[in-house]
């Protein structure tokens, strides 16, 4: 068990605007010896979980991409998202991130980039964005109980880009338990807004988050109106995924 951490730790350390990593690297970061995680590296490489591109450097591998194929064509969310997903960008041109709670971080499950001449780029959300600074985010640590979540905020406090308020914030948070939505006005960029709401599947348990991204200028015009954008999208997503009555 103990190696199966390690090896789903490695793996998240790999994101879009990280796709190389060198061994020292990932050792440092993680806490391994370097001998370990060069071994540890290795045997991700042999399996074609990673792949080596130069010495000590390596990237996602090709099982990678063959596994995300099967997880896009057999995924009930997913199945059940893409024709909103597809019909919400086409209608409104805004881009959109499906993402789940993966180890206090973003897991993006599908995205679609906007189509307007100023859009947000389907970069913006990641795993590297931290789950405190994007509305999300916040949704997603709503579902935690309050030990994990005093632990999140004790260890993102007092630090670059951590939690300024931590009383405020644990306020806020809980203040979305049970909530459908939420959205922030510049959260994690001043520039960007981003609406969230909760899809849930045939059973009314939150099961992923749908999130519009936004230009904060074109946000401030009609910040109600997104918000029932993404609210109503996520509703017809949990439809598809069973859900006969939306809850209250």
């Amino acid at each position: 068990m103990q190696t199966i951490r390690k090896i789903g730790a490695v793996l998240r350390c790999f994101s879009a605007e990280r796709p190389e990593r060198r061994v020292s690297e990932l050792a440092r970061e993680l806490g391994y010896s370097v001998s370990g995680a060069h071994d540890l590296v290795a045997g991700l490489a042999r399996i074609g979980l990673l792949a080596k591109v130069s010495p000590g450097q390596y990237r996602l591998g090709p099982l990678v991409a063959s596994l995300n194929r099967v997880l896009e064509e057999s995924s009930p969310l997913v199945e059940a998202a893409r024709p909103v997903l597809n019909a919400l960008r086409e209608e409104y041109g805004e881009t959109l991130h499906l993402t789940q709670h993966d180890h206090d971080a973003l897991l993006i499950v599908s995205q679609r980039e906007g189509t307007r001449a100023v859009r947000v780029a389907s970069t913006f959300l990641s795993g590297q964005v931290p789950l405190h600074a994007c509305a999300p985010g916040w949704l997603h640590l709503s579902t935690e109980n309050e030990r994990v979540l005093h632990d999140y905020v004790a260890l993102r406090s007092g630090r670059p880009g951590g939690i300024v308020d931590p009383a405020g914030f644990l306020e806020r948070i809980q203040a979305l338990k049970g909530a459908a939505d939420v959205a922030d006005d510049g959260g994690y960029d001043k520039n960007i807004s981003c609406c969230a709401a909760w899809i849930r599947d045939h059973t009314g348990r939150p099961v992923a988050v749908l999130s519009l991204s936004i230009p904060r200028s074109r946000f401030a015009d009609q910040p109600r109106a997104f918000r029932a954008i993404t609210r109503e999208a996520a509703g017809r997503i949990s439809g598809r995924l069973g859900l006969a009555d939306l809850p209250a």
